[in-house]
């Protein structure tokens, strides 16, 4: 090295973190739109359709960020690329919550203005979810890279934790300094808490800027450059001398090979990595919590929570995410990745089942919060937190940003098609399955009421017989108006009448032979991730590969130069 006296040490711990905090806003971002969704369905009479894509919109954004962030992380560095992403964090938080201040103010406008400044943030978190986790796996030493890289997907829950706990406590001021409740939609507009819950990302990104300033650049960015010497100063002031000195050997052989095209990746070797990681996001995404975790407050509604306790919980459920990520953190390089991987799929499998089958039962209450907490235990052990950390890990240097951002892109398709289906999938299955009280009332008899408040009246009176409860989320479908098909809160139940909650805006008509009012099951939902986890562990069983405790350099050329007997 070109300077004589040792470099002072810099724990890796440190600028993991620093670079993680990319996944914290991350998961803020996503996060928040879990605790505002079940205010925008309401106010702007959202269809399962436009409430699915009013969740999923940001995540456009994210699937166009990391094709963007490939070229930018290698162009200006993983450091100002965390600098981009927070300009389009900013510029997503503010206007997200005033999307009315563009258009004509029609419902229709303000729900496509929200949706494209959600898409804008979107593209920041996109950035963030490839350079933060590319960074921190191209600092880590080797024996430590397991830890250092799951810091990124506890950054993630923790800001999944910390948005709902904001959310909470913007609901709970505006409730005692305004009296803001649930019953109806306030009309000021500032007093409407979904609008300061995406303001308040701001604090976060502004703390953000200013850890990012007193990071140093990567040591693979800076060989990838010629500035070996800075490059090989930066691993020593990790890791010391001998560990620098061994690094930058590898990355010099890596480097000097001539730089990757994206079609090398479709190379037979690099093409089994890239499949390897394509399936591993499909996987984090579709055994289960990626897709149910935007919609925890809708599911504790129909647990029977009111929406504040229901946001209030959903931060005790991201909470034993937390707890079980820093498990993950301690067993990671102990253990291995695909041991942890095996049993996670096991232990999902066996928990969704059984929440489809409470949600089958029609179970209330606290016992559906702890059900759902548990979900958090296999994600956050390795379902969770191992795809992030591989998908930086298993591909050369000289191809790694390329790789990363094509799989972190079907990463991102893969939550846009969770979060917007979801509400599908669950709407279909409170259509077509009911609860094991088998609550149901149809036919031509019933009637709708546009009133104060709003109500379903059977000129036969079967209600109360049919087992309808209040706190009931009704599915309603077959009706002349659109307006009156979907889901609705019970809040009184008679013989003939069911009363609805002041979020209801109904169209007074009358039913038809087939208009039917039923208190359906999710169940077919959870019953469907069980499956998909059946095929995560035969996956991890056959096909996944163990990357602990070798460096990036063996696991990259590994796939190009087989060792022998493989």
């Amino acid at each position: 090295m070109a300077n004589d006296a040792p470099p002072r040490l810099i724990s890796p711990y440190r600028l993991a973190f620093v670079a993680s905090i990319g996944g914290f806003l991350f998961g803020t971002d996503l996060g928040m739109i879990g605790a505002a969704n079940v205010y925008l369905r309401d106010q702007f009479h959202l269809s399962d359709a436009q409430f699915g894509f009013a969740t999923a919109s940001a995540v456009l954004g994210c699937i166009l960020g990391p094709g963007l962030g490939a070229w930018l992380c290698d162009a200006i560095s993983r450091k100002r690329t965390m600098f981009v992403a927070c300009i389009l964090l900013a510029v997503g938080a503010v206007f997200t919550a005033v999307p009315d201040a563009f258009g004509d103010g029609s419902d229709a406008s303000t729900m496509a203005y929200f949706n494209f400044f959600r898409f804008v943030g979107g593209i920041g978190v996109g950035l963030c979810s490839v350079a933060s986790p590319m960074y921190i796996a191209e600092i880590a030493p080797p024996a430590r890279r397991g830890a250092m890289g799951l810091m990124y997907q506890l950054a993630i829950v923790i800001g999944h934790a910390v948005a709902p706990l904001v959310a909470f406590g913007i609901v709970y001021f505006l409730r005692v300094n305004y009296g803001v409740t649930e019953a109806a939609v306030a009309e000021n507009v500032w007093h409407q808490p979904w609008r300061w819950m995406f303001f308040s990302e701001m604090v976060f990104v502004v703390f953000y800027v200013g850890f990012l300033a007193g990071l140093p650049y990567s040591p693979r960015w800076l060989a990838g450059r010629g500035r070996f010497e800075e490059a090989e100063r930066a691993l020593a002031s990790i890791d010391g001398p001998e560990f620098a000195k061994r690094e930058i050997e590898q990355i010099r052989a890596s480097i000097n090979e001539e730089v990757g095209s994206w079609s090398e990746l479709l190379k037979p070797g690099i093409r089994t990595a890239v499949i390897i990681g394509i399936l591993l996001t499909f996987f984090n995404n579709w055994t289960g919590w990626s897709v149910i975790g935007g919609y925890i407050p809708r599911l504790l509604q129909l647990a029977g929570f009111d929406r504040e306790s229901a946001i209030g919980n959903f931060v005790a459920v991201y909470g034993a995410m937390a707890i079980m990520t820093v498990a993950s953190i301690m067993l990671m390089d102990r253990v291995g990745r695909r041991p942890l991987w095996m049993i996670a799929s096991l232990m999902m499998a066996v928990i969704t089942a059984a929440t489809g089958y409470m949600f089958y039962m029609d179970v209330t209450g606290w016992p559906v919060l702890i059900i759902l907490g548990l979900v958090t235990i296999p994600h956050g052990l390795a379902l969770g937190g191992i795809p992030w950390l591989m998908m930086s890990e298993l591909f050369p240097t000289r191809l790694r940003a390329k790789a990363v951002a094509l799989t972190t892109t079907v990463l991102w398709i893969f939550i846009f098609a969770g979060a917007t289906l979801f509400p599908m999938i669950t709407g279909f299955s409170q259509r077509e399955f009911l609860t094991a009280r088998k609550a149901q009332v149809e036919g031509a008899q019933l009637s709708f009421v546009d009133g104060t408040p709003d109500a379903i009246v059977d000129s036969e009176g079967r209600f109360i017989d049919a087992g309808f409860q209040a706190k009931d989320q009704i599915t309603i479908f077959g009706a002349t108006s659109p307006q009156n098909d979907g889901t609705f809160v019970v809040s009184e139940v008679e013989s003939g009448r069911l009363l609805l909650d002041g979020t209801a805006n109904l169209k007074s008509e009358a039913g038809t032979a087939k208009t039917t009012v039923q208190v359906g099951s999710v169940s077919a939902a959870f019953y469907l991730f069980s499956v998909i986890c059946v095929l995560s562990f035969m996956f991890g069983l056959w096909i996944m590969p163990e990357t602990k405790g070798r460096s990036l350099e063996e696991i990259g050329s590994s796939w190009e130069h087989p060792p022998a007997g493989h």
